[in-house]
């Protein structure tokens, strides 16, 4: 085999493999390419056996000399001429069969059938003997080894796309197909194997011409009638079990004609009925508050009611004459596309869409599709506008809540079991941690310092205990590195989820800490606290109201330089309203520090801003002074603003939607309430509702473990709906469509439940009169059945006996016996008559 030969064999092979690769960009190229390589070596090697050129390639795989003979030659390396076309046959094979066109592939296909010729006959040639099979030149010969590898690639090629060519007469499951596969191997033995030993015997001289030539055609005559004799025998038996099928399918066939003339009658006496059912059913759909339509399986409108109407703002002819496509916003469809199989719609399937109406405007649906049996789809579509609002005024609130805390310059901390369980950047910042090093630390103690660990850890137990609800203190902090600072923590004990907290802020005050004690040491010191204060401070004579000084906080926050600072006095930096307020306020002594309040201040470029002013008078160069420092707290006013409006407009959603909402903590705690909630519980259990109640405390005790199980359910995570129904005083039953879903934060913790309650009442109702009037139909069919019944039995005998005396009258007709039996069936029969008008009046009724 030649070099270039056994590469090709070798391209060849991974060729094969990749076809049964999954289709990739990459799989796909590499196809290509080795197909291409392929095919260009067999053509190079057929031209150079054709025209006796020399192509470069030779020397680098092969040099000239013959392995055996040492003998030089020319084109040593030159393949065959029959093996030169495989190679080309097979690289085009594969190459055309990677398209997707039926006629490609199929010349494709048929060249591989030519290679499977090809070596075939070399195979055969080399069985019998036969040079000429396999030599199509006088310098070499295909080998067997090649010319097998080439029968084997080329077949395990044809079965990639067995629908084409001659490997469709093989690879099919029809008969023909199957006695194909039967008689091909056997066949081959016959011509190949037998012919093969008859060459063989002569060859040896082990028999004679004459004997081996009478046994070939015995032999093969053998063989041809057991190969009939089998087939005969497989063929009948698919004949057996053709005819057994095809008398079932007439005894089958007669028993539903049959089947089918007994229900007509039936059917035909149902039809009535069931047309009073359908305009019930319709009357039902066409008064249904919510939006009802349904739909083909091409999504056409087939069916609409007023309610889908007025939704849309479409009329009903116009609906009938749209497709579903039409109604949903186009980048909704992108995302979320129609899917109405069969398949799909086993079973009921709650989704949510954005639609359009008619004047273009979009709007939430929530819908509820089931699949008819008559395979159309009915859908129950409700507007969710609102409850969409209120779920994203939910977010936005929790959203500002959170940029509050994380932007926030005063350290927040939450405390459960003596541990962090959060801290804000700042509050990380402060002791030189980071947020997650702080809330997997074993203690919420170790930002303490020793000598007031133990006060701190005393502090946190008092609140966690319930012993005292709010504490502020300073203590020495200890930081990551540690340094020590001073620190003002405060904190409220709260519960979260059933367990203590304590939610709290905290504030470092190292530098006012050091103030204080500069301010205690000199008056130097204390200036220079002064002046590097983060926060606006000024120095305002007490006697004139002149500002004597100012820290550079100041000048930044306000725009005014030192120089003119000092040229002010307290008046320009308030409004004219506070004037009055302000001398009052300075007329007073404060020997200690303190809280002013909040007062609106003006800035150079007259903006109007509010700071909480804290104040000291102090005595500085023997004159009274007021010591003041201005922390700007506008933002944080408009946040809270900000968050009780949303509040607001969240508390006026609530109350004014006709659902009953109600928010659980774990513990199934009530944390909010909507008006519906309050009226539902004071309506089916007779309790005015406070924010402390327990459900346990009012529910009925036959519902509340299936509560408990419920709320279970949707603490893991699952929501859970369904209906349950009341019953009232008056003896009516109320019914609801009851919803439980997870209070979920952004970090995906659930935090509680939310319950929802939908009354369904005119629905359960109109149910409940269609099952009604189903039963009324059965009833009156089951009275025409005994009427029917008592026609055929008690009216035959009275009948055959009067027929009967009549005879014994004919012949004797003074027989007063017989006239006196026949008064007495005839009053059996009128008898008989008139039980029968009485059932047919009661049916009536």
């Amino acid at each position: 085999m030649k070099f270039s030969t056994a590469m090709c064999l070798c391209f060849l092979g991974v060729t094969t493999l990749l076809t049964q690769q999954s289709p990739k960009k990459n799989i796909r190229f590499a196809l290509i390419t080795l197909s291409i390589i392929v095919a260009l070596f067999g053509l190079f090697g057929l031209l150079q056996d054709l025209l006796q050129f020399h192509v470069v390639t030779d020397q680098f795989f092969n040099g000239g000399n013959d392995t055996l003979t040492n003998t030089n030659y020319s084109y040593n390396s030159y393949a065959t001429i029959n093996t030169s076309i495989c190679t080309l046959l097979l690289g085009l094979a594969f190459l055309l069969l990677g398209y997707k066109q039926q006629k490609i592939q199929l010349m494709g296909q048929y060249m591989l059938h030519v290679v499977t010729l090809i070596s075939t006959v070399a195979i055969i040639g080399y069985l019998y003997g036969l040079s000429l099979f396999y030599k199509f030149s006088y310098v070499s010969s295909m080998p067997v080894h090649t010319a097998s590898l080439f029968f084997g690639i080329s077949i395990a090629a044809a079965l990639l796309h067995p629908q084409y060519g001659l490997t469709n007469l093989f690879t099919g499951s029809r008969v023909g197909n199957q006695m194909a596969r039967k008689l091909f191997l056997p066949l081959e033995l016959i011509f190949v194997v037998l012919g093969f030993l008859r060459f063989k015997t002569q060859y040896n001289h082990l028999v004679t011409l004459e004997v081996s030539i009478y046994m070939l055609p015995l032999i093969m005559l053998v063989i041809c009638l057991t190969i009939v004799a089998l087939t005969a025998i497989w063929l009948n038996r698919i004949d057996e079990k053709r005819s057994a099928a095809e008398n079932e399918v007439i005894s089958i066939n007669s028993s539903l004609e049959k089947r089918v003339a007994e229900r007509s009658v039936e059917l035909t006496a149902l039809v009535d009925k069931l047309g009073e059912s359908e305009r019930r059913y319709r009357l039902l759909i066409e008064h249904a508050s919510d939006a009802i339509y349904v739909l083909n399986f091409d999504n056409n409108f087939t069916e609409v009611n007023a309610s889908m109407c007025k939704m849309t703002g479409y009329s009903r002819e116009e609906l009938l004459q749209l497709n579903l496509v039409n109604l949903i916003e186009p980048g909704h469809l992108k995302i979320d596309p129609i899917v109405l199989s069969p398949d799909e719609l086993a079973e009921a399937v709650i989704k949510e869409r954005r639609f359009l109406k008619k004047d273009g405007t979009s709007f939430d649906v929530e819908v509820n599709v089931k699949k008819f049996s008559d395979d159309r789809i009915l859908v129950i579509a409700r507007d969710i506008t609102a409850r969409k609002a209120m779920e994203t005024e939910l977010r936005l609130a929790e959203l500002k809540f959170r940029t509050l805390a994380e932007k926030s310059m005063v350290g927040i901390y939450i405390v459960q079991k003596r541990k962090f369980t959060y801290v804000n950047p700042r509050f990380a910042q402060v002791f030189g941690y980071s947020q997650e090093e702080l809330i997997n630390a074993p203690s919420a103690a170790m930002v303490v310092s020793e000598q007031h660990r133990d006060i701190a850890l005393e502090h946190i137990r008092a609140r966690l205990a319930g012993e005292i609800d709010s504490i502020d203190y300073e203590a020495i902090g200890q930081r990551a590195d540690g340094s020590l600072n001073w620190v003002e923590f405060y904190g409220n004990m709260v519960t979260i989820d059933g367990e203590p907290t304590i939610i709290g802020s905290m504030i470092d005050i190292t530098e006012r800490k050091e103030a204080e004690e500069l301010l205690r040491q000199s008056e130097l010191k204390y200036k220079l606290l002064f002046d590097s204060n983060p926060l606006p401070m000024w120095m305002i004579s007490k006697d004139d109201l002149s500002i004597i000084a100012a820290n550079k906080a100041a000048t930044r926050h306000y725009g005014y330089t030192i120089d003119e600072f000092l040229q002010m006095n307290a008046r320009d930096l308030r409004i004219e309203e506070d004037w009055s307020a302000m001398v009052d306020s300075f007329n007073k002594n404060t020997s200690d520090s303190g809280d002013q309040g909040i007062f609106k201040h003006q800035r150079k470029d007259g903006s109007i801003i509010n700071v909480q002013i804290i104040t000291q008078d102090i005595v500085f160069n023997g004159r009274p002074v007021r010591l003041s420092l201005a922390n700007d707290i506008t933002e944080k006013i408009k946040s809270e603003e900000l968050l009780r409006k949303s509040e607001a407009n969240l508390q006026t959603i609530l109350n004014t939607t006709d659902s009953a909402y109600a928010l659980f903590d774990k513990n199934l705690r009530v944390l909010a309430y909507n008006t519906m909630a309050a009226k539902f519980i004071k309506t089916q259990y007779k309790h005015e509702q406070d924010g402390a109640d327990l459900p346990a405390d009012y529910f009925p005790i036959e519902r509340f473990p299936q509560l408990e199980k419920f709320a279970g359910q949707v603490l893991t995570g699952h929501h859970v709906s369904y209906e349950i129904d009341y019953q009232q005083p008056n003896g009516d039953t109320m019914w609801y469509d009851v919803r439980l879903l997870p209070i979920i934060d952004s970090n995906d913790l659930i935090l509680g439940l939310m319950i929802s309650l939908y009354d369904i009442t005119e629905r359960k109702n109109a149910e409940s009169d269609l099952k009604a009037a189903y039963e009324r139909i059965h009833a009156q069919i089951n009275s025409i059945k005994t009427m029917a019944w008592k026609q055929s039995h008690f009216m035959r005998s009275p009948v055959a006996n009067l027929k009967g005396l009549a005879a014994m009258l004919k012949d004797d007709p003074g027989d007063a016996t017989a006239l006196a039996y026949v008064m007495f069936e005839l009053d059996r029969l009128d008898a008989v008559i008139i039980e029968m008008a009485n059932d047919a009046a009661i049916h009536e009724d």
